[in-house]
């Protein structure tokens, strides 16, 4: 005795997709592994400059006095763990508490020789590979001396 009612239902499903499914998962478990998110830099990186003309590179109006700029060159520490600002007017320093007591000084002697508040500007030169932690503490630093503008600069 023969069962024909098996064979009778056939269910047209298509192609089989799994092998399909397991060689995209298999590319994309590789390109996870194998890419880079850009996540683990601690570095800053900067292309971008001061112009000649101004911070801003726009021509000055007539009558309109440029910025006056105190330059600060940041570089890292000779062991690594720390930094180095020294700038214009005042010594070598890895301390932020000690620059900012040397950039407050240094725009008191601007302001006491005639140079407006507004128009002191400070420039952070930050070396090749300086890390954001110790750019961090000099801005802040900066800032705590009561600098109204303070830029960043690649060095020259």
């Amino acid at each position: 005795m023969k069962i024909s009612g098996a064979k009778k239902i056939h269910y047209d499903s298509g192609p089989n997709m799994t092998p399909l499914v397991d060689v995209v998962m298999v590319i994309l478990i590789f390109l996870m592994l194998a890419g880079s998110f850009g996540g683990a830099s601690h570095f800053l990186i900067s292309k971008q400059g001061i112009k000649a003309s101004g911070g801003h590179g726009r021509p000055l109006k007539p009558g309109e006095v440029p910025d006056v700029n105190l330059e600060i060159r940041v570089d890292n520490s000779s062991d690594g763990t720390g930094f180095v600002a020294q700038g214009t007017g005042f010594q070598p320093t890895g301390s932020a508490e000690k620059l900012q007591g040397e950039l407050d000084a240094r725009r008191q002697q601007m302001i006491a020789s005639g140079t407006p508040a507004g128009q002191i500007q400070v420039v952070l030169f930050p070396g090749r590979y300086v890390k954001y932690t110790n750019l961090i503490a000099i801005y802040q630093a900066a800032m705590r001396a009561h600098f109204e503008k303070i830029a960043f600069a690649t060095s020259h």
